[in-house]
């Protein structure tokens, strides 16, 4: 057996469920190989060896920002940008770039404080909310969802149930509003597996820009990117390997940080610059070149093998990812359901994400590591709870196909059967 059969075999008796990085579809990993000794551009040198500056690697990022663009449908009057740093760093920049577009907005004085809206929802939006604060931002928390599930993140508290203020006549709305679309800790997500509890646009002022990180559910079903100022998506997870980070930006929101420096605005390193990055194309410095060529694959792969027809066909480019999504996550959480309490879903119902099920095992921790253990013998990898919260999470992202899904589900029955037989 050749060394590419054997990693193959191995490849089809693994079951990647790692939270990210994730895995990716075969064909664009095979291509991405393949391409690291001669890319068909440019015959002799690697993919990952070839300038930054060069016709091939403008070919590549502009094909990955066309389909992007005809996946997500995004309007003429966005900008994709390719960064690097994470969703982290993405927490200070959209607020060191928002804070500045405000002051120049509005010519505020130096010593005027900023607002912003944080719907507090999980693990992610909590650190974004403090990473503001620690910024100099006043942060004004409109749901806070520890504060409704015990002291835990559970759901998605109604609307009714927001503290969304009600701004008197000539008074500064906010700078901007931020929420996390899926938290991959917590296994909770807006919309959730019926779609329901998405994010209440309605309720804040259209002035206010939307911000949205949608790290771990991005590409998984159409957005409406028009409702938001900012999305925001490190590649881990649906898009590619771990080192670049996703920005749609609308364009009015791009502005020279420097410009706001006499309104109150802070010096901001130039990488952190949304205009920098949009200026050169993403080419500010030298950008993760492999890892954008391997998201582009990718990206070529959703447009021209969708895992399901679209039905009908002038439905969103997205649509078939959405319908995947919900037919593997469902399939879990029937499992859940019908246990009897064997498995215990730790996020409400209606708020539950369709990429991170996370779940409590009766017994306690003893039984969740037997689970764990012969889950890996198994070849089901990656299954593990976040390590600040414990307990099991599978994370069942585009390249998780349904028979992998099936094959867990088979195994959860039989760790039950057989724990319930003790």
């Amino acid at each position: 057996m050749t060394d590419l059969s054997k990693q193959l075999a191995e490849r089809a008796n693994t079951i990647n469920l790692n939270a990210g990085p994730s895995p990716l579809p075969d064909q664009a990993l095979l291509t991405a190989a393949a391409s690291l000794l001669s890319y068909h551009e440019t015959p002799g040198m690697g993919v990952s060896e070839i300038s930054h500056r060069s016709p091939a690697f403008d070919n590549i990022i502009n094909q990955a920002n066309k389909d992007l663009r005809q996946l997500m449908q995004i309007p003429d009057n966005y900008k994709v940008l390719w960064m690097q740093g994470g969703g982290l760093t993405q927490f200070a920049t959209t607020v060191l770039n928002l804070v500045a577009w405000y002051r120049i907005k509005h010519q505020m004085q130096p010593d005027e404080e900023i607002t912003a809206q944080y719907a507090v929802t999980g693990s992610w939006s909590k650190k974004a909310a403090e990473e503001a604060e620690r910024l100099g931002v006043k942060v004004d928390k409109v749901v806070d969802g520890k504060n409704h599930g015990g002291g835990k993140f559970k759901g998605i508290p109604p609307t009714s149930e927001w503290n969304i203020a009600q701004l008197e006549e000539h008074s500064r709305v906010p700078a901007f509003a931020y929420y996390c679309d899926n938290e991959t800790v917590d296994g909770v997500e807006f919309g959730g597996i019926n779609d329901e509890n998405a994010f209440p646009f309605h309720s804040f002022d259209p002035e206010i820009p939307v911000v949205c990180d949608m790290s771990s559910n991005f590409l998984s079903r159409p957005v409406d990117v028009s409702k938001y100022g900012i999305i925001y998506a490190g590649a881990q997870k649906n898009l590619g390997p771990a080192g670049v980070t996703l920005v749609i930006i609308r364009e009015d929101l791009i502005v020279d940080l420097d410009a706001a420096v006499q309104y109150g605005g802070a010096r901001v390193p130039s990488m952190l610059s949304y205009k920098n990055l949009a200026d050169t194309n993403s080419m500010f410095n030298t950008p993760p070149t492999f890892t954008i060529y391997v998201c582009s694959l990718v990206l070529t792969s959703l447009l021209q093998s969708p895992p399901l027809p679209l039905t009908p066909s002038s439905a969103p480019p997205l649509t078939p990812l959405q319908e995947y999504a919900a037919q593997k996550s469902s399939m879990i959480y029937n499992e859940l359901d019908t246990s009897n309490g064997f498995y215990q879903g730790t996020a409400n119902k209606d708020s539950r994400s369709r990429m991170n099920v996370t779940f409590r095992i009766e017994g306690g921790e003893e039984i969740e590591k037997r689970f764990v253990k012969l889950a890996g013998e198994k070849g089901i990898k990656g299954v593990s709870g976040h390590r600040s919260v414990g307990g099991i999470r599978t994370s069942i992202y585009n390249a998780v196909t349904l028979e992998n899904v099936k094959i867990l589900v088979k195994f959860m029955q039989d760790f039950r059967a057989q724990e319930q037989q003790k």
